[in-house]
């Protein structure tokens, strides 16, 4: 029948679908780029919280660069999720800080809970060596 006219009966790519799988080709493209620059940018974002450290509220550089990073690295996400399993309390403020609505606040109020806890409890040792070497002498 077909074969008559000079038509094959397995039909052949026409010029539309190799202009899709093109386009296919690009946007995949087009998209690991995009993400290899937002990755890059999110270091950036990271280093620049870290030697920004002086200036209040540094950490929000770091937890935009942290966002952008594990949005585009798989091995980054792998890295965060081995370090909340293994430091669950100090990754817990990141974690809220990453969600999609952050409680901002909260987290402040709590991370400065924790270092005034620390702060005293290394005042209560200082107070223990100042009774043990710096005692009154007893009268003989």
């Amino acid at each position: 029948m077909s074969s008559e006219h000079g038509t094959s009966l397995v039909p052949h790519k026409s010029h539309g679908s190799r202009l899709r799988s093109v386009k296919r080709t690009f946007k995949r493209f087009t998209k690991k780029v995009l993400g290899w620059v937002l990755m890059a940018l999110g270091f950036v974002l990271i280093a620049a919280g870290f030697v920004l450290i002086i200036i209040p509220g540094h950490y929000f550089l770091i937890v935009a660069g942290l966002i952008l990073v594990l949005r585009n690295a798989m091995w980054a996400r792998r890295q965060f999720i081995h370090l909340k399993r293994r430091h669950p309390n100090w990754i817990m403020p990141i974690r809220k800080l990453l969600r999609r609505n952050p409680q901002i606040l909260s987290v402040m109020w709590q991370q400065t809970l924790r270092i005034e806890r620390l702060i005293v409890r290394r005042g209560s040792h200082l107070k223990l060596f100042r009774r043990r070497f710096f005692r009154k002498a007893r009268p003989a």
